[in-house]
């Protein structure tokens, strides 16, 4: 009897993946602006991952519970219980984490995948590239994670809301480091200097392996 958590050779690429994840990145700061935009990134961030899911060589079991995870986030992301602001933090809260665990399944889906090519192409150097954005939101949703049991976790402008946070977490893998937004407590430090590492050392480490392993199809 076949193990349902082994990885199954069929052929799928990363490039609807990888176009929607920089659809994702350039749209999300739009999500402050109204509550239906914010709406609209969460579906199309529900969408982004069941993408994610498609990309992935794993068991239909494994598959479906993706999906059902997925769906849970997005479902706890868009509820609103009316007269009860805690409850509807929380929902956002399970879906954090909800959504933590599917990106981070998705990471390590893709980084085991693309490690194990045989030749490496335009589509697997898409791959690397998507889990170095995947890498970004997972930080985020770390973040947001943080945020809810500690919200002065971060300093931040007034006119900055939790979802600067995308921005932040982008600028540290990138190790921009504008310094708008920093974190003022020790786990936030932690994750943050832990982002800028990866930041650094996945670009410099797997993405080089890849290039210069690439053969043209």
């Amino acid at each position: 009897m076949k193990s349902p958590w082994i990885f199954y050779s069929r052929t799928t690429g990363y490039t609807r993946l990888f176009i929607d994840l920089i659809i994702l990145f350039l749209i999300a700061p739009l999500a402050s602006l109204s509550p239906f935009l914010e709406l609209l990134i969460s579906f199309f961030f529900f969408i982004t991952l069941l993408l994610g899911v498609n990309t992935l060589s794993l068991a239909p079991k494994i598959i479906g519970g993706l999906r059902v995870i997925a769906t849970i986030s997005f479902t706890a992301d868009v509820a609103v219980i009316p007269g009860s602001p805690f409850l509807t933090e929380l929902l956002s809260l399970i879906s954090y984490v909800f959504g933590f665990f599917f990106v981070f399944s998705t990471i390590m889906a893709i980084g085991f995948r693309i490690s194990h090519e045989e030749r490496v192409n335009g589509d697997v150097i898409r791959g690397g590239i998507c889990v170095y954005f995947l890498l970004g939101i997972l930080w985020f949703l770390m973040y947001q994670i943080i945020v809810f049991f500690a919200p002065t976790a971060f300093s931040m402008p007034e006119e900055f809301t939790t979802s600067s946070l995308f921005y932040f977490s982008f600028t540290t893998l990138t190790t921009l480091g504008y310094g708008d937004i920093t974190p003022t407590n020790s786990f936030a430090m932690a994750l943050t200097n832990a982002e800028a590492l990866v930041g650094q050392i996945y670009p410099a480490i797997v993405i080089a392996k890849l290039v210069s392993l690439y053969k043209a199809d």
